[in-house]
């Protein structure tokens, strides 16, 4: 379910589900608090609505676990409350509680035609075959303690939200004058002329003796340190280690292909007209109406309209499926309730499905049905293993206990590498081990931890072999070939600065080019956001764009110094045939968006007054 959950982890439904997904995991950290009698539970008030703890807890918690993947599990609670997170979630639901307060003085109402294609276009509630699964619907709801009743109020709520945010911003745009002079800005262009000079134009700079070799590699002895590592041993727990001795009935097979059927061919589709109203005493009336005419005429006769969904499948009718695909052409069924109301309908047109034998896809089946049972033995796994080390047990106790082999790495680095750099195999999520192995003290075991693609580990520190300065003798060689690049680049630049000097002077480029050893080039004209061009590097970039006509700028290369003299400034103009001024101004716009959206925030503020018990949110996150 947490895979799941990461797939879909950008799209709009987790903004509903995983809050309440957060809900399974118990109330955490403050349980003492909430679970205090006599005391208020309420954290702030936005007009007349209030935000409770447990609305806090849950956000706070979902801000953690987008935070989460750049610390890796490490993060704890008091660290994400260092980080501003408890303030930046009570901002998130008062933010929310504003938007809901002015879609509800606007009027504003969500039609059922609306909530029913955002379903629809949901990808976590689509198959394999990237169609709307009613199955996968209910399953998801199911999962995370919903009912389709509560979850299309949420739905509602939510694009009540966006109708808002969208009504405040609709129309910005980028002022014209603002755009031209940006893009001039941009899209600029200079062409300079460039001596290279190669440090090795430098000659010969001698040799050190032991005392400068010494003094180098003191002075630049992190160059020559090998880094921390760590041996450690891991226990793995895979999907396909816990699935592997898994059996598939027939029976399950069966059942599966049954439930699956649409992926594997063509579905039956049909034409269906209806009428949708609210109350069930006038979907009876149209119904019965029809017996002795058309559903056009009763439905016309009742003051309402008939629909049609054309060409659709089962599975993209939502609660209407059955019935739909149950009913027999050309006659008007009884009345069906669904969550938006009841529904009068008519099947005008049938195209047959086809769908591949069982034996076809059999195989693919199984595997499929193994690798499900795999995951839920695993979670059933991680449980015992997690209650097993916090009895006490050793590692080496529990991978016997569950019949698997333990993975030693003598030496890990923080990168997850050898320390001659080699990779790390044998091992899921090497990634995450060396996070968790540099986050553990020497002879700790860490928790089990859930990885990115879906396995469980346990990393445990058998031994921290500090970063160490490798003796001079052994990289004696290294330090003095480095001691004589930089000394021929300490003579490269001064004879650079000499070279400028001269250009500056109104020198000819490439005779003085050719004395120094070096090569002179004209570039193309280059912008300001160029990061290198024709060995210009990103810093002599920004100082030629500082620079007027004929000014001298100076710096290094890659083994190289650079002398450039700016030659010509090509303005742009945003008025030419071919300028793409439509991207800036999209950018512009979302900018002006983004301050119209803040100053309407601050608008409702002062409509609906916000009040925040920032004590008794300090003693709900205060550390214990």
């Amino acid at each position: 379910m947490l895979q799941f959950i990461r797939t879909y982890a950008g799209s709009w439904i987790v903004k509903i589900l995983f809050v309440v997904l957060i809900l399974s995991f118990g109330v955490w950290g403050i349980g003492d608090v909430i679970r205090s009698g006599g005391q208020s539970s309420t954290v702030a008030k936005v007009g007349p609505m209030e935000i409770g703890r447990t609305e806090l807890d849950q956000e706070f918690r979902r801000q953690m676990e987008r935070l989460r993947p750049l610390f890796g599990t490490s993060l704890t609670a008091e660290q994400a409350r260092q980080f501003g997170l408890v303030d930046q979630a009570v901002n998130v639901l008062v933010q929310r509680a504003l938007y809901d307060l002015a879609a509800k003085d606007a009027g504003l109402s969500v039609g059922v035609d609306t909530v029913r294609q955002r379903i629809a276009e949901e990808p976590a509630f689509r198959n394999e075959a990237g169609q709307f699964d009613p199955t996968r619907f209910r399953a998801v709801l199911r999962n995370n303690g919903l009912t389709e009743d509560g979850y299309i109020a949420a739905l509602r709520q939510e694009i009540g939200r966006g109708l808002v945010a969208g009504a405040v911003v609709a129309g910005a745009a980028a002022p014209k004058p603002l755009v031209d002079a940006l893009y001039r800005h941009h899209e600029e262009k200079r062409v300079a002329e460039v001596v290279t000079l190669p440090n090795s134009t430098a000659g010969d700079v001698g040799t050190p003796d032991d005392a400068a070799v010494k003094a180098y590699y003191d002075a630049n002895v992190a160059r020559y340190t090998a880094p921390e590592f760590r041996s450690v041993t891991v226990l793995p727990l895979t999907v396909e280690a816990a699935g592997r001795d898994v059996q598939v009935s027939d029976e399950e097979i069966r059942a599966a292909y049954d439930e699956r059927s649409s992926e594997f061919g063509q579905p039956e589709r049909r034409t269906i007209r209806f009428v949708l109203v609210d109350d069930e005493a006038k979907a009876k009336s149209i119904s019965d109406a029809t017996a002795a005419g058309s559903l056009d005429d009763a439905a016309k006769a009742a003051g309402e309209e008939v629909r049609s969904l054309d060409n659709v499948t089962k599975q993209e009718v939502l609660d209407l499926g059955d019935a739909a695909f149950a009913q027999e052409k050309g006659k008007a069924g009884a009345p069906v309730k669904t969550a938006f109301g009841w529904y009068v309908m008519q099947v005008t047109d049938v195209i047959p499905g086809s769908v591949k034998p069982l034996e076809d896809v059999r195989a693919r089946l199984a595997a499929d049905i193994r690798r499900e049972k795999g995951a839920d033995r695993l979670y059933k796994i991680e449980t015992q293993v997690d209650d097993a080390l916090a009895s006490g047990a050793s590692l080496e106790e529990v991978a016997k206990g569950q019949d698997v082999a333990l993975v030693t790495i003598p030496a890990l680095t923080a990168d997850g590498k050898t320390p001659d750099g080699a990779p790390i195999t044998g091992v899921p999520a090497v990634a995450e081990v060396a996070r968790t192995a540099f986050s553990l003290e020497g002879g700790k075991t860490s928790h089990v931890i859930e990885t990115k693609e879906g396995a469980f580990i346990v990393v445990h520190v058998t031994g921290v072999t500090p970063a160490t300065p490798r003796p001079l003798d052994s990289v004696r060689a290294d330090v003095v070939a480095a001691w004589t690049a930089d000394e021929q680049a300490k003579k490269t630049a001064a004879a650079a600065a000499a070279l400028a000097d001269k250009l500056k002077a109104g020198g000819e480029a490439g005779a003085l080019a050719q004395a120094a050893g070096g090569t002179v080039a004209l570039t193309a004209p280059f912008t300001r956001d160029a990061t290198s061009v024709e060995g210009v590097p990103a810093d002599l970039v920004a100082k030629l764009f500082a620079a007027a006509p004929n000014d001298v700028v100076t710096g290094a290369a890659d083994g190289a110094q650079v002398v450039a003299r700016l030659k010509e400034i090509v303005p742009a103009d945003p008025a030419a045939p071919g300028a793409d001024t439509a991207t800036l101004a999209t950018q512009v716009s979302r900018g002006v968006e983004s301050d119209l959206a803040a100053q309407f925030a601050e608008a409702l503020r002062q409509r609906y007054p916000v009040t925040i018990e920032r004590q008794r949110i300090a003693q709900m996150f205060a550390a214990p």
